[in-house]
Order: structure tokens, then C-alpha cells, then sequence
């Protein structure tokens, strides 16, 4: 399966919703860390690294698209012949494991893996838009 990024998908409107997606992930990880209920946390972590990578999905284009694209590599097992696929399914892989095993880290340690797939997140964008010029 091939994807490539096409910058002029990358438009305004897909621009603002990276953004506002990614300062939305940056603020449940701050808000994440003042909370003590498990549930709480837990909720709020798998929120803002959901969020995060979402925000990396709006910029890159159509996202439910790009989405089933991870999806097929992750779930189905098919080939990731673009290496961008490649990271973002390694990004996904990540991401659920980090919420599917939530209830089994250590507090600080689930903190930790939130802050950075955010901190991943942002990296990514930041190299995205200065590659697209935006």
C-alpha cells in the first residue's frame, strides 16, 4: 500500500486542526499530570496521545485515509512500502499499547510514555511543516 503526502492536501483548514489538535494533547498531558484517580489519568493520557497523533494525521492530509492506511499495516499485517507508514504505524503500535496497558504501569511511568509520544508528535509536526513550508 502506497501513501504519499501530498502538500496540497495540506491546506488551511487541515493546518488549524493539527494545531488545535496538538495544543488540545499538550494540555490534557499537563492537566494529566495533576490528577491522582487512575481512571482519571488514564482517561486523560489515552485522550492526549490520541490527540497527538491526530494532529499528525490533519497535517499530512486526509486523516481517515492515512488512518486505514496504519490500520492495514498494524491489524492486517500488510506491507508498509512507504517508510512515513512505516513510523506512523510504529506510532500506533506504541499508542496502544500505552493505553491498552494504562492500568498496569506505574503512574509516573505511564506520565512518562504520554509525554513523550506528545513530545513525538510535536517533532514530527514541526519537521512536517518546515519540509511543506508552512
Amino acid at each position: 500500500m502506497q501513501l504519499s503526502v501530498n502538500p496540497l492536501l495540506i491546506d488551511e483548514y487541515r493546518l488549524n486542526w493539527s494545531l488545535r489538535y496538538l495544543r488540545e494533547a499538550k494540555v490534557d498531558y499537563e492537566c494529566l499530570k495533576l490528577l491522582t484517580s487512575e481512571e482519571a489519568y488514564v482517561s486523560l493520557g489515552s485522550t492526549a496521545v490520541r490527540k497527538a497523533q491526530t494532529a499528525v494525521l490533519y497535517a499530512l492530509g486526509d486523516p481517515s485515509s492515512i488512518y486505514d492506511a496504519i490500520v492495514a499495516v498494524v491489524d492486517r499485517g500488510v506491507e508498509a512500502t512507504d517508510g512515513l507508514i512505516s513510523a506512523l504505524a510504529s506510532m500506533e503500535k506504541c499508542i496502544r499499547s500505552i493505553v491498552d496497558n494504562a492500568h498496569t504501569f506505574p503512574r509516573e511511568m505511564f506520565i512518562r510514555l504520554v509525554g513523550e509520544q506528545v513530545s513525538i508528535a510535536e517533532k514530527l509536526l514541526e519537521r512536517i511543516f518546515e519540509v511543506y513550508g508552512r
